[in-house]
């Protein structure tokens, strides 16, 4: 494993820091590593009958639209299930009276610290919460077989949302 000598914080802002960690690595060697640390974040695969709602939303650090799973950080002191809750209010206008855990992943597990819970939620109803001010979402409906399609044809390709899908049409159609 990483032997982690040093930490200084090279940026921080209310969603992220980054933190620049003097380290030996695994084969000896000293280096330095960069490590992006976020509040651990939900996302949410919202299931309404053949269909999932996605959002596509601007994505600065890519200069593009992004097609991908309701998701957000979490706020103080809110659980998982809560933030994947209130994210689906703020970002799609739902809430869902069904949830199932769908475990977690890594977005980029070498340079981002928390992992991204992933839920299924179903039985969906209006319940909308206004969205960050700095939030500019289209809320798109897709078949949900499509989605899956798009997952492997390359029209969806942010990663977690891929790997949500993918365990919720576990869920959804069995082993």
């Amino acid at each position: 494993m990483y032997e982690r000598r040093a930490r200084r914080v090279v940026y921080e802002n209310p969603w992220l820091r980054f933190e620049a960690h003097e380290i030996v690595h695994p084969t000896g060697a000293p280096g330095v590593h960069g490590v992006v640390v976020t509040p651990p974040a939900s996302a949410a695969v919202l299931v309404d009958g053949a269909d999932v709602l996605l959002v596509r939303q601007p994505r600065f650090a890519v200069d593009a639209e992004v097609l991908e799973a309701i998701k957000g950080g979490r706020a103080p002191g809110e659980d998982a299930l809560q933030c994947a809750i209130r994210e689906s209010r703020e970002e799609a206008g739902v809430v869902a009276a069904r949830w199932d855990a769908l475990g977690s992943t890594y977005e980029i597990p070498s340079i981002v610290q928390h992992p991204v819970a992933l839920f299924l939620g179903r039985d969906l109803s209006p319940a909308p919460l206004a969205p960050e001010e700095n939030e500019l979402i289209e809320i798109v409906r897709v078949p949900f077989d499509d989605a899956l399609a798009a997952c492997a044809d390359g029209r969806i390709d942010d990663a977690v949302t891929a790997i949500a899908l993918l365990r919720a049409a576990r869920v959804l159609r069995g082993p």
